[in-house]
């Protein structure tokens, strides 16, 4: 009987230790980002890349006013260009056929044809939806008033 009770509180512990450390990994990790000098990221949220069907990197997603970084302590930072941005879409399901339960993905598609994937809670991918809503309003009104009309619907 105590031994089935050693290994029910090992399991425990085991499950809840990986998840603590990398949530305190990830907030070393944006306090070293919001520490840098210069001007902080508009934006940042903890989130995974996701780097196969079940491989997920986690770390720190960040959009300033020129580019969506993500940034990890296990691989470089990855920067795509809000220049470059050709399409913006998240879900409950990921490229791979993958559906999410509890957390849903961002999906950034640039101009070259490269894909980041995002895994992020709901509550994040709602500020990333915000945030890239208004920098689109920004770059329409920016836009001169003929380009970009389709003749009228």
């Amino acid at each position: 009987m105590t031994l089935l009770f050693a290994i029910a509180a090992l399991t425990a512990i085991g499950a809840a230790v990986p998840p603590l450390l990398i949530r305190r990994g990830r907030d070393r990790l944006a306090a070293e980002i919001l520490a840098r000098g210069g001007p902080g990221p508009a934006l940042l949220t903890p989130a995974d890349r996701c780097a196969g069907r079940f491989r997920r990197v986690p770390g720190v997603a960040g959009m300033d006013r020129e580019a969506i970084t993500f940034e990890s302590r296990l691989e470089g930072p990855t920067v795509m260009a809000l220049s470059r941005l050709r399409r913006v879409s998240s879900g409950n399901r990921m490229a791979s056929g993958r559906r999410l339960l509890r957390a849903e993905v961002l999906t950034l598609l640039d101009t070259e044809g490269r894909t980041l994937e995002l895994l992020m809670p709901r509550a994040s991918v709602y500020q990333w939806r915000q945030h890239l809503g208004a920098w689109a309003a920004r770059q329409k009104a920016a836009a001169p008033s003929g380009a970009g009309e389709t003749g009228g619907l």
